[in-house]
């Protein structure tokens, strides 16, 4: 199935996707029973907003493909760090790069959202804990992230307002290595790759955090990025899309 947030005009609204129709439903289906509305609306007519706007936490993989690699050591292990959620924007949000920021990168991503509580799970059975998946552009100041000046944690790099693009749809029931990923900047491609070339796949992924943080309903588990990621740009745009999820558009602007 294919979920929406959305607003049309009013309040935010949820609702599942069929074709170019939205059929309103209750509440968030993350995690909880819903029921339809009856009120169905054009998709192309609402403001599509960020599909998961409020979770408990984010965690997201560092080098968990090969070919980002770029020198460094290969993991033996998932190196998850967080992102906070004042960066999550949705489709069309602009991202605001700060002035004192340097480069700033794209990041293509394939999110899970966990669907209902894990701890200690088996990889086994790691993916009956996810209720769905979208796409994300993990924004990243390389430049407060590594080097002479870098801040000893990201929290700047990865976290700062409007640096977690998300969106446009929550898709459940695809399999999470079999995913085509491509990340374009001023509509020129800047990164391609499949999700089958993951270190570390989403079910090790959530199975290994799960043995030391209980995931909740909500939570989002960003998997990685590949190859080198290209530069934003004030005025520019940045589009991610991923197979069977939907394209993720958003505009640079200054912050």
């Amino acid at each position: 199935m294919k979920f929406v947030r959305f607003s049309n005009g009013g309040d935010a609204a949820y609702g599942v996707v069929e074709g170019d129709t939205v059929k309103e439903i209750s509440n968030s289906p993350i995690g909880q029973d819903y029921s339809e509305t009856g009120a169905t609306h054009d998709l192309n007519e609402v403001k599509i907003l960020a599909p998961n706007p409020n979770p408990s936490k984010m965690l997201c993989l560092a080098l968990n493909y090969g070919s980002h690699l770029l020198g460094a050591d290969r993991p033996t292990r998932p190196q998850p760090f967080y992102k906070n959620t004042n960066a999550i924007i949705g489709p069309g949000d602009p991202i605001k790069l700060p002035a004192d920021a340097g480069l700033v990168v794209c990041e293509s991503e394939l999110i899970a959202i966990i669907g209902k509580e894990a701890s200690k799970v088996s990889e086994a059975d790691a993916l009956d804990y996810v209720f769905g998946y979208t796409a994300g552009n993990d924004v990243s100041a390389r430049e407060w992230q590594s080097g002479a000046n870098a801040d000893i944690q990201w929290w700047r790099a990865k976290s700062s307002d409007t640096f977690g693009p998300t969106g446009p749809f929550i898709v459940t029931d695809i399999d999470p290595q079999d995913v085509a990923i491509r990340g374009l900047v001023n509509g020129v491609e800047g990164q391609k790759c499949h999700s089958s070339e993951m270190i570390f796949t989403t079910a090790q992924a959530i199975s290994y955090l799960s043995t030391y943080v209980t995931l909740y309903p909500g939570d989002m588990i960003w998997t990685g990025t590949s190859g080198t990621t290209p530069p934003i740009n004030v005025g520019g745009d940045v589009t991610v899309e991923l197979e069977h999820i939907g394209v993720l558009h958003n505009p640079v602007i200054a912050g």
